[in-house]
């Protein structure tokens, strides 16, 4: 045969040198193969596992393979998808608990400020009511002082006037 040259459909597969791992088939199976562009039964043909089979192993259909492939990527999205709802949930009880938290805190710290406020103006009037006692009380008004920062300067104001 001349290059170039079409063979003859005829002829079989494994007699053309050019067509290697084609031996076996017929030129006419190829074409009429190629012809109804079922290049799906086409692969499974001329897959590597096509010729398994004759080597005495079981071959494995591409399209079964196909079909394994597709459920397992099936499973693996549902699993994924349940994982990221899990997941999606997990981090919204997080942020709600951290609201709750969060809400619970300023309260508690709003409580505990306005009891120092309270506390203050309790000692505040305390050491007036001392301050105003100071006077006419009958314990030596020298061996109790006031510290200076506690003492009260309208008292001591008031004391410096009526001497």
């Amino acid at each position: 045969m001349m290059p170039g040259q079409i063979p003859d459909p005829s002829l079989a597969a494994g007699s053309l040198p050019s067509l290697g791992p084609l031996a076996g088939i017929s030129a006419t199976t190829l074409t009429d193969q190629l012809k109804l562009a079922d290049f799906r039964q086409l692969g499974t043909m001329l897959s590597p596992l096509h010729f398994l089979g004759r080597l005495g192993k079981r071959p494995l259909s591409i399209k079964t393979e196909m079909d394994e492939d597709e459920e397992r990527r099936k499973r693996r999205r549902e699993k994924n998808k349940v994982a990221a709802a899990r997941c999606r949930n997990k981090k919204k009880e997080r942020t709600d608990f951290l609201q709750r938290e969060s809400e619970r805190l300023e309260m508690v710290n709003s409580e505990l400020k306005a009891q120092i406020e309270e506390l203050r103006m309790e000692r505040q009037q305390l050491m007036v009511m001392l301050n105003l006692h100071r006077p006419t009380c009958i314990v030596r008004t020298d061996s109790v002082k006031t510290p200076d920062s506690e003492s009260n300067p309208l008292l001591e104001q008031l004391s410096t006037d009526t001497k």
